[in-house]
């Protein structure tokens, strides 16, 4: 196999288009350009040096085809930066080259001979050569051969380096790679520029859903004391203000939170898949029946064949909810619920006890076993996907003490912190005859006259 260079870039991350400037060579336009790399594609009358084939730039068309190129293919761009070999009314840019090396991860030499109408020998014929290929992940490769090569010998290396399309590139004197190379080459007006970027951070995303609506029937406790949404919606708020405390995550409702309306469920499983999230997390309170009854507990759903990632945030979830909460474990379960059925991506239903027991209908109408659930639950998907808290920059805190005094006596220092005025509540409480009381698990004063 010939000696040849190579790279490979992401469209996604790196900067990459055609430039045109007529009676200019590759290394004359990457220089003007700023290019971190560049090489040849397109077929040129290099005494004028303009191109030969339709060259778009910039979504304008700058050189017409003419009858011999209408078949050519084109290396080619679309709006949403993906490459492409073939032809598109209206690409992004798009450069000709001739003849097609690859097609579907085929060599398809010979047709493409025949079509472009390019010379018979050209297949056989010994150059210098460049090409451009497409990865089967949409990376972009460019080549040039250091030594002469045949045309398939140039599929072969792009075979070799993992492309499934592949288009050659005007061979001889055309053939260019700046920087690597040296000389000045042929002056053929166009050149593939390539700037290299930076990968942007790429944010998580997920969808939290609050199960139900508030008018949804017999999504309630049997006295109708509670219903299901006023549980799911609070836990659901608290869950996005939980993950939303890690870096580069975003949270979206496919609820209405607000409670105006039950959105049906092919409208929340559109939401999550639309939005290409990485997870759904649907929050509900279970029911056994209508009545008060002895079931209880918590349980953690997925679809019927769950992806792996789906069932590893299920074990998680489920075994941070049991140590949360010291409720009974009911395991994590397979049901293709609507919501994780049909969503495309991890998705799981979690059952955060029963609205049927009395006593488990109880802790769901509190604000700190709410706050529990959510914590959990926050805690699971954190630890699958390997979540990075945010870094909280501690205030620069001033703190100045504060006399308190009630009828005449002097009682226990407050402090002004950061602007704020702090009193000593229990001294203040005892010194008026008053009764206090302090609730660790919710952090509540209570002052009773």
């Amino acid at each position: 196999m010939p000696n040849f260079v190579y790279k490979v870039f992401d469209p996604k991350v790196d900067i990459i288009y055609a430039a045109h400037v007529n009676g200019l060579t590759v290394k004359d336009i990457a220089v003007r350009e700023h290019a971190d790399v560049a090489i040849n594609l397109n077929y040129a009358d290099d005494k004028k040096g303009v191109p030969i084939g339709r060259l778009v730039v910039d979504g304008k068309t700058v050189i017409y085809d003419i009858d011999k190129t209408t078949n050519r293919d084109e290396l080619y761009m679309l709006p949403d930066r993906s490459l492409h070999i073939g032809k598109h009314p209206a690409p992004v840019w798009a450069m000709q080259g001739t003849p097609r090396l690859l097609e579907n991860g085929k060599e398809v030499i010979d047709a493409s001979v025949k079509r472009d109408r390019t010379l018979p020998d050209v297949a056989n014929r010994p150059a210098i050569r460049s090409a451009t290929g497409i990865t089967a992940t949409g990376k972009l490769v460019i080549v040039k051969t250091q030594d002469v090569a045949t045309l398939k010998e140039l599929a072969a290396i792009m075979l070799k380096l993992g492309c499934v399309e592949a288009l050659n590139g005007d061979g001889g004197g055309s053939s260019y790679m700046y920087p690597i190379d040296n000389g000045w080459g042929r002056k053929i007006g166009a050149a593939l520029i390539v700037k290299k970027g930076v990968a942007p951070v790429s944010k998580k995303k997920y969808v939290v859903d609050a199960g139900h609506g508030p008018e949804t029937a017999g999504k309630r406790c049997p006295d109708d004391s509670m219903r299901e949404f006023h549980f799911n919606s609070v836990v659901a708020r608290c869950v996005r203000d939980g993950l939303l405390q890690y870096e580069d995550v975003e949270v979206k409702f496919s609820h209405a939170d607000d409670g105006s309306r039950d959105v049906p469920l092919s409208e929340r499983v559109k939401v999550a898949n639309d939005w290409d999230a990485d997870a759904f997390i649907s929050i509900h309170a279970n029911a056994a029946s209508s009545v008060w009854s002895a079931a209880h507990g918590i349980e953690t759903f997925t679809c019927d064949e769950p992806s792996a990632m789906s069932l590893k945030m299920a074990y998680a979830v489920q075994e941070k909810l049991i140590a949360a909460t010291g409720l009974a474990d009911r395991g994590v379960k397979q049901e293709d619920f609507y919501v994780i059925a049909k969503t495309t991506m991890p998705a799981i239903l979690v059952e955060n006890g029963f609205m049927s027991n009395m006593e488990e209908a109880s802790l769901l109408k509190t604000d700190a076993y709410r706050r529990k659930c959510a914590g959990a639950i926050v805690e699971g998907i954190a630890e699958v996907f390997a979540l990075k808290k945010k870094e909280v920059k501690p205030l620069d805190t001033k703190i100045i003490p504060v006399n308190v005094v009630i009828n005449g006596k002097e009682i226990a220092d407050g402090h002004i912190i950061n602007g704020v005025t702090y009193a000593p509540v229990r001294a203040i409480a005892e010194e008026l005859g008053v009764q206090i009381a302090w609730e660790q698990n919710t952090k509540t004063v209570t002052i009773t006259k």
